[in-house]
């Protein structure tokens, strides 16, 4: 990395380890705390790649990467209230050339449940009475949502927080029922597949960030956890197979900050790092035992949260399809 990389790193570095660390236990049972949002804003994480003209701080690629490695390291679900708003929401609405509505989200006025699956009320006679169900981000006044025939919506309406309801992963951004009280196309399918595809850089970043935050507990916590009198870091299996994920961790970490990376190699490495962070989250929940499911050690909810991302922005078979056809410079893998 640059020198202008290394201090953005250090920046976030500096805001996570003071403001999110000692609440990263409060954010996964109550959410993320207005405060955590209000200093988000602040330092200008939201919209931070867009253009001046719509009130961002126009930085480059790789300085939004490091701002999501570096919070998902910390709290996966704060990372992934930035990615959520940064790279889908804010770049449809610029497409758009939706000024207004990019200064009410970067100003913390606006903020988005994204739908995760869409449920319409059959008895419902009118579009004003259709409810998305199971939306990520339960503090939100707005809402988006690809509908059925494939047009990307958005508008106001009411959120309703489900407290029965526990999710899997990134529990900090909360799960809600969204009633629309009116709606507006901002785009197709194919724009937010586009953005997908658009965004494996960042997506790696969480991954990874993801990744070195549960294998820094995992190193920790086997220095001083002792079985038979010894430490579990003088056990072969679990020195060895820590270093086997340390390394691969750096290995993606150097491609992925380094300042050539085109797009070819970012879809390779948002791939490569989805696999390390189920494989290394993993590992890291059985290196801590029955006190590695305990909400208390946090490492339990970095298994959460990967499993809860390849869910929903990982697309495995889409990007190995868009891949094979960048390699092969025309159709394949179509049999």
């Amino acid at each position: 990395m640059n020198e202008q990389a290394e201090l953005m790193r250090e920046t976030v570095k500096e805001f996570a380890d003071k403001n999110l660390k000692d609440l990263s236990l409060k954010v996964e049972r109550e959410g993320i705390p207005d405060i955590i949002k209000e200093k988000i804003i602040e330092q200008g994480f939201l919209g931070s790649t867009l253009k001046s003209e719509f009130g961002g701080a126009g930085l480059d690629p790789l300085s939004h990467r490091l701002i999501l490695f570096e919070l998902a390291k910390v709290s996966p679900s704060v990372a992934a209230y930035v990615f959520f708003h940064n790279d889908i929401v804010l770049k449809l609405l610029s497409d758009k050339g939706k000024k207004e509505q990019i200064k009410a989200v970067i100003g913390g006025k606006d903020s988005y449940a994204i739908s995760i699956s869409r449920l319409t009320d059959d008895s419902a006679e009118n579009k004003d009475n259709e409810v998305l169900k199971r939306a990520l981000n339960s503090k939100s006044n707005r809402y988006l949502d690809l509908s059925e025939n494939g047009v990307v919506f958005s508008g106001t309406g009411t959120a309703q927080k489900i407290n029965d309801f526990k999710p899997l992963g990134l529990r900090g951004m909360g799960v809600c029922d969204f009633r629309p009280s009116d709606r507006e196309e901002v785009g197709k399918k194919e724009d937010l597949e586009s953005i997908l595809v658009r965004s494996s850089g960042d997506i790696s970043a969480i991954f990874l960030g993801i990744t070195e935050g549960a294998l820094d507990n995992a190193i920790e916590y086997t220095k001083v956890r002792k079985t038979f009198n010894e430490p579990l870091k003088n056990y072969e299996p679990v020195a060895f197979r820590i270093a086997e994920i340390k390394s691969e961790l750096d290995m993606l970490k150097f491609a992925l900050f380094a300042e050539d990376c085109d797009e070819i190699m970012l879809l390779m490495l948002k791939d490569l790092s989805a696999s390390l962070a189920r494989k290394a989250t993993k590992y890291a929940l059985q290196f801590h035992g029955g006190y590695g499911y305990l909400e208390d050690f946090g490492v339990e909810k970095y298994y959460r949260d990967s499993v809860a991302l390849n869910a929903i922005i990982y697309r495995p078979i889409e990007d190995k399809k868009f891949l094979a056809t960048k390699i092969y410079d025309g159709k394949s893998g179509y049999i």
